[in-house]
């Protein structure tokens, strides 16, 4: 594999979420041999602060979670009740920071050390900044789980770092508005929008500038200087999903080929496909997350037809573009133009 990547098979990701999980389900009434039939785990590994798991142990530990877990909110559930605790040395970094803007650069650079496929990026547009999910797990049922984590967790930790002073004023989720939509509303007090591009948090820039309550520079050097030195050691520090987002963005409308991209990372294309493999994804599911997030963006905030829409996402033929957005949204375009005008 080329430098960067993360591996389903090697013991990468702490134990400490995983844990969170086996005891949120514990406190739902899941017995333990349900939760961890055919991961391969024991109680001993997961009260073992030094343990590492496989990604796959950890996809298999989610699986039966969903299967077993009483209701379909879990994910709103485990990310409240991921702690700042339980990111280790980074959070403890986290919560020396000066002020939220700190935090989230601590965040952007570190957060391998929580979990190697986690990524997520801060955008900032005029007054407001978006902080974004923008890890794709190729399972609809895992990644749905994993935006409700990311939303609940970034909101829970945000006010508790302020004492309860940052709230988000929108929150977007890249997925169908589901049957327990309610309890969105119960979590959080903003908007909630489903079917978005993307599944981000929306707050006021300045309000990134609050200082934490627990802020303290000397703390937050040292620790930052240990989770520089863990990072090292550990190799990899941005994960190949994300360089090929990144590289696909900087061209919109003209993506590159496999080859070229291939070329920017500075390996072949077998290497580049072999990597995307072990980890359950290709260079064409990630050029499709990108074309369809671009698209419904469009068709959201735009007049644009649906001609020039197709061309802006790199395809010559509206009805092929037609036909691939219905593969990937289970909707034709009018659906989100239509929405658009209701609003």
């Amino acid at each position: 594999m080329i430098r960067g990547t993360w591996s389903l098979t090697e013991p990468l990701v702490p134990v400490n979420i995983p844990a969170t999980m086996v005891r949120l389900g514990q406190e739902k009434g899941v017995e333990l041999p349900f939760l961890l039939q055919n991961t391969g785990l024991t109680a001993e590994i997961l009260s073992d602060p030094s343990a590492r798991l496989t990604y796959q142990q950890v996809l298999l530990l989610a699986e039966n979670l969903i299967r077993n877990y009483p209701d379909d909110s879990l994910g709103l559930d485990l990310g409240a009740a991921i702690n700042i605790n339980q990111f280790g040395m980074l959070g403890y970094a986290i919560l020396s920071c000066e002020n939220i803007r700190k935090a989230l650069q601590l965040g952007l650079k570190y957060h391998s050390l929580v979990d190697p496929a986690f990524t997520f990026e801060v955008v900032e547009q005029e007054n407001q900044a978006a902080v974004r999910l923008t890890t794709h797990i190729p399972i609809g049922h895992i990644y749905r789980m994993l935006c409700d984590v990311f939303v609940a967790n970034f909101s829970s930790l945000a006010r508790f770092l302020t004492g309860d002073q940052l709230q988000p004023i929108e929150v977007h989720l890249n997925h169908p508005e589901p049957n327990y939509s309610e309890r969105y509303r119960e979590f959080f007090s903003c908007p909630v929008l489903f079917d978005q591009p993307r599944t981000e948090l929306i707050f006021a820039s300045d309000i990134l500038d609050l200082p934490l309550m627990m802020a303290d520079q000397a703390t937050a050097a040292m620790a930052e200087s240990q989770c520089e030195e863990f990072l090292n050691r550990m190799g990899p520090k941005e994960g190949i999903v994300a360089k090929v987002r990144r590289i696909l963005l900087s061209n919109p409308g003209q993506f590159p080929p496999v080859d070229v991209v291939a070329s920017h990372l500075a390996t072949s294309t077998r290497t580049l496909s072999r990597s995307l493999q072990d980890i359950g994804s290709s260079y064409q599911r990630i050029l499709d997350e990108v074309r369809k997030e671009m698209a419904i963006e469009y068709l959201r905030n735009s007049s644009l037809p649906i001609e020039e829409i197709a061309a802006l996402v790199g395809y010559s033929d509206p009805s092929n573009f037609r036909k691939a957005f219905r593969r990937w949204t289970q909707h034709a375009p009018s659906y989100y133009r239509d929405e658009r005008s209701q609003s």
